[in-house]
């Protein structure tokens, strides 16, 4: 509900209330009471009910209207758009002046009927020249806030005001007793507002126009160019002796008011001068410690560290935005309780501690998001005041995935070593039984094939394919792990790719496994050593059957989202794509690492090897994957015969 129409409400409320009550005793108990007593009874109610009335409409006008010097509304901010400008702040003075005039429209009218038409202080004729007074001050009321809504002339606004109330302000001093009214004294409120509000030259031109015009009305009514209207609880006497006549009593205390305006108006500017030395002082250090704090954090941001200070009470003092994005309010463990837990020991014992927490992009606990888990280094330090004591905590949060990454990937490297290592003992231990089974199976088949039967002959055949499978595997696994001496040379890779299809497609048919291939569009020719490609696409095609058990189709495709190897190599390219159970998406990072395997009864050497056979001939290889839909596997190889500048390195080799 708008004030205008509470105040309202309130006025015709009170006023009904007031005379129903009134009516109600005089019916009930005052019937036969003395009519001077009646009459001074209405005189009371009259006289309380008015008084109700203006006190009634002025709370609720100060309740809705803000304190003349708040500079914003509470929780707001001042202009939608910023910081306030000086017309914002003149345009908020003049409301509230609007505001407090409007008060003082409401409680002239009731003091001018209670001194003429209760408690006749005041003659009857005045009657009318007072509302007519009290009418042009809410006529000019109307206009300046019309004006201030407009935000016409706000410059000259608020002096405009002054000399009009100052102006209205004589007038009805005029109308009820002159100089010798105690409201005489209001001038010096106008004094005092315009010295807060407005410019030391201003202010005092504020005390001069009250001055003159306190000084002219003296001067009219004791020369008797106006007639003077004496209370009657004046100093008029039953003779017709007035005050205002007597020119010791006039020039005395026109001159007493007179200097005292100037006084305040000295007091008041002086004091609102050093007010606003100290205004733009504090205002100077706010802008000087926003600008430092502005770049402390943009210091912390191109660092790339989050800092927080921690009170006693466990609550954020500062906090940098990349700790807000780390640590989100929103976040159900922000602060988590390892962060807590090293704030609270550090207000205990005063130690620096360094501990690690991890977070997911959300701000959340990693746990719900390993592949997306960041690593935080929290440092938690005391701060002391003079005495030594710890009065806050400052927390800096560093980002250290990357540096986990190293440590692991440095980590990993020595794995491999050790892996090579043993890859080497087993390959030489593996090899000499191997060569000795081979050479002995070809011996028979040689010299002694006549004397067998086709079956064991066709045995005989088997174990010198499996003898050199097996060699095959022990070569992949050391050039894995250590560079190798095969010899390589310009080829097709679409014969690797042949000899391994025509290898797996028994154990297709009866896995009900469709094999596709796409290998119609130009391949560019790779320098590379034909068995070890066999080995890398008959590893791919035994795992992609391995990932249908009950049938699929397996894709062989050429040159698709064929891209250049970096450093801009051409390439050539081959993708096997499955239509499986899928790989799932936290573990399509470790899929190349050695001994690691998704099957139960696997090695884990299969892609490893192919990883380190195709990184061997300068090229790599990349898995897409999706659970209940399959996996799609990118090889990509140099070109021949230009390749890449680290296969030549390793041609040299």
């Amino acid at each position: 509900m708008r004030p205008f129409y509470r105040s309202s409400l309130l006025v015709v409320g009170t006023i009904a209330v007031s005379f129903g009550a009134y009516e109600l005793v005089e019916r009930a108990w005052l019937a036969d009471a003395d009519p001077s007593f009646l009459r001074a009874l209405h005189i009371v109610r009259g006289a309380g009910t008015s008084v109700l009335v203006a006190a009634l409409v002025a709370w609720s006008l100060l309740k809705t209207s803000r304190p003349l010097m708040a500079q914003r509304p509470p929780g707001k901010e001042w202009p939608p758009w910023g910081e306030p400008t000086d017309e914002d702040k003149v345009e908020h003075c003049s409301r509230w002046f609007i505001r407090m005039r409007w008060i003082a429209v409401l409680t002239a009218l009731t003091l001018s009927y209670v001194a003429v038409g209760i408690a006749g202080v005041l003659p009857a004729e005045v009657w009318w020249p007072l509302l007519a007074t009290v009418a042009s001050l809410a006529a000019l009321n109307v206009a300046f806030s019309l004006l201030t809504r407009r935000r016409i002339g706000l410059r000259y606004l608020l002096l405009l005001q002054a000399y009009c109330d100052l102006a209205v302000l004589a007038a009805l001093l005029h109308f009820s007793g002159g100089i010798e009214n105690p409201f005489a004294l209001l001038t010096f409120f106008h004094v005092i507002i315009s010295g807060i509000l407005m410019p030391r030259r201003q202010c005092y031109r504020v005390a001069a126009a009250a001055s003159v015009l306190l000084a002219a009305l003296a001067w009219a009514e004791w020369s008797g160019v106006l007639a003077h209207y004496s209370l009657h609880v004046s100093m008029a006497g039953e003779g017709g002796w007035s005050s205002s006549q007597q020119t010791l009593y006039v020039a005395s205390w026109t001159g007493l008011l007179c200097a005292f305006l100037f006084l305040a108006a000295y007091f008041v500017t002086t004091v609102a001068d050093r007010a606003r030395a100290d205004e733009r002082r504090l205002e100077a250090l706010a802008d000087r410690a926003l600008a430092e704090r502005q770049l402390l954090e943009q210091a912390l941001e191109t660092t790339g560290a989050g800092l927080r200070v921690v009170s006693r009470s466990l609550e954020d003092r500062i906090a940098s935005r990349r700790w807000r994005e780390w640590f989100p309010p929103a976040a159900p463990a922000t602060p988590s309780e390892r962060e807590d837990v090293a704030v609270g020991q550090t207000f205990e014992d005063g130690a620096v501690r360094t501990t690690e927490v991890s977070r997911n992009g959300t701000g959340g606990d990693s746990r719900a998001a390993p592949a997306d888990a960041r690593v935080l280094q929290l440092t938690t330090a005391p701060l002391l005041d003079r005495s030594g004591k710890i009065t806050e905590v400052v927390q800096l949060a560093r980002d250290v995935t990357q540096q986990k990454k190293a440590q692991d990937q440095l980590l990993q490297a020595g794995r491999l070593s050790a892996v090579g290592e043993l890859a080497g003992h087993v390959a030489h231990e593996v090899n000499n039984p191997l060569s000795v089974i081979g050479l002995k199976a070809r011996l028979l088949l040689s010299d002694r094939r006549g004397e067998m039967s086709e079956t064991v002959a066709g045995e005989i055949e088997k174990i010198v394919h499996c003898s050199d499978r097996v060699a095959r595997i022990a070569r992949g696994l050391l050039s894995y792990c250590r560079p190798t001496g095969s010899r390589r040379a310009p080829m097709d890779l679409l014969a690797p790719i042949r000899k391994a299809k025509a290898m797996i497609e028994e154990r297709a048919r009866a896995s009900r496994v469709e094999i596709e291939e796409r290998l119609e569009g130009p391949v560019p020719r790779v320098h590379a050593n034909e068995a070890e490609l066999e080995q890398v696409f008959l590893n791919l095609f035994l795992n992609a059957l391995d990932a249908m058990p009950g049938g699929g189709k397996l894709t062989v495709e050429a040159g698709r989202g064929c891209e250049n190897l970096p450093g801009g190599c051409p390439c050539a390219c081959l993708t096997v794509e499955d239509t499986g159970i899928g790989i799932p998406e936290d573990l399509q990072g470790r899929i190349f690492e050695p001994f690691f395997s998704t099957k139960e009864k696997g090695t884990g050497l299969g892609l490893s090897i192919c990883l380190g056979l195709l990184k061997g001939h300068g090229g790599d290889i990349a898995v897409e994957s999706e659970l209940g839909k399959g996996s799609r596997f990118t090889v990509r190889l140099p070109a021949a015969p230009r390749g890449c500048p680290e296969q030549k390195e390793l041609r040299s080799a």
